[in-house]
């Protein structure tokens, strides 16, 4: 069995238990971990440094009386996915290859002139033409490059066709739904 990278929304939806995603993630948590029993290769949960720094910039942003709150949501990703996953070479390099299909499929045109250094190509383009967050793109070459199972509710559509055919490929679930863990 493969391992899973959480995204960030996925993480909240596990631990807080007001929000209505909750329970299928839970579900999908257990049903993972079941699964895993059986398995010759125990999966891991993995957070990416990246959602680490999205959790990190949420507390920055909080009013301070969250104190508590942030010490005990950090307390539970710490102990739920002790294993943080950094940038590798074969993350930048799934990088490299899905922005270059992103851009060459949905920039405009005025964009993909010949001979554009990268520096001219900013992160808006990806955001806003590619459809996609680049932190999000960087999720999915972190799980194309270490060959994980991207687990998010963020809308992937355009991303999932440019991927399609890529080796290895691009494997994402929606646990936010009961019984979408699949052996994969």
């Amino acid at each position: 069995m493969r391992d899973y990278l959480l995204d960030t929304q996925m993480i909240r939806y596990w631990y807080d238990t007001e929000c209505p995603e909750h329970t299928a993630v839970v579900g999908n948590v257990r049903a993972l971990r079941k699964l895993a029993a059986s398995a010759e290769h125990q999966p891991r949960l993995r957070a990416s440094v990246i959602t680490l720094g999205e959790i990190e910039f949420g507390h920055r942003v909080q009013p301070e009386d969250h104190a508590t709150e942030q010490a005990a949501y950090l307390g539970f990703v710490n102990e739920q996915l002790p294993n943080c996953l950094g940038l590798t070479e074969d993350a930048v390099t799934a990088y490299g290859e899905l922005r270059a299909r992103l851009f060459n499929k949905y920039a405009p045109g005025e964009k993909r002139k010949p001979k554009m250094r990268p520096e001219q190509l900013p992160d808006p383009i990806s955001s806003i033409h590619l459809q996609i967050q680049e932190n999000d793109l960087w999720l999915c070459a972190q799980a194309v490059g270490h060959e994980l199972v991207l687990v998010t509710n963020d809308a992937m559509k355009p991303i999932m066709n440019i991927a399609e055919g890529m080796t290895p490929p691009l494997r994402v679930q929606d646990w936010t739904m009961l019984g979408a863990v699949t052996r994969q």
